[in-house]
């Protein structure tokens, strides 16, 4: 029996630089593929971090907003405490023997000039008055001051009360 081998066939050499350089082509364009969308990955990430930034930005400036607006609130409550305060100062003024019927004094801000409208009540036993009556101020404190300028509206007149 003899024994003989076949011979081995092998593609040609251009074949197999054909198969070497489609592979490597393969090969670039998978990283290709990959490196974008890692890259679009990372653009996500980053716009996603971004509008998370946005919104804790507006977050922290609507907090800003609301303690401004509390404190601006706060100060015209004082204020109009104050404007109650020098009405019925300007009242005892011109009425010395007035009494203010406690609890009745309001004041309004008027955003349009600053200033405040006060309305109360009081009588005056000994003027003969002990009905009571309503008594109405327009008020407005001085720039940078602490003194204000009362306009008692029933007589017209006004003066600064400090």
């Amino acid at each position: 029996m003899s024994t003989e081998t076949a011979p081995e066939v092998k593609p040609p050499a251009s074949r197999n630089k054909l198969l070497i350089i489609i592979g490597a082509a393969i090969v670039v364009l998978l990283a290709i593929i990959a490196i974008a969308v890692s890259s679009q990955a990372i653009r996500a990430g980053q716009e996603a971090d971004a509008k998370a930034s946005a919104i804790a930005e507006e977050s922290k400036m609507a907090a800003i907003a609301a303690a401004g607006e509390k404190a601006l609130a706060d100060q015209r409550a004082e204020d109009a405490k104050t404007a109650n305060y020098v009405c019925e100062q300007k009242l005892l003024k011109t009425h010395p023997t007035a009494t203010i019927q406690a609890g009745k004094t309001k004041s309004t801000y008027k955003a349009s000039d600053g200033s405040y409208d006060t309305t109360g009540g009081y009588t005056d036993a000994p003027a003969g008055n002990t009905i009571p009556m309503q008594f109405a101020c327009s008020s407005i404190q001085q720039p940078n001051s602490t003194m204000w300028t009362v306009f008692l509206k029933n007589d017209g007149h006004g003066s600064t009360v400090r």
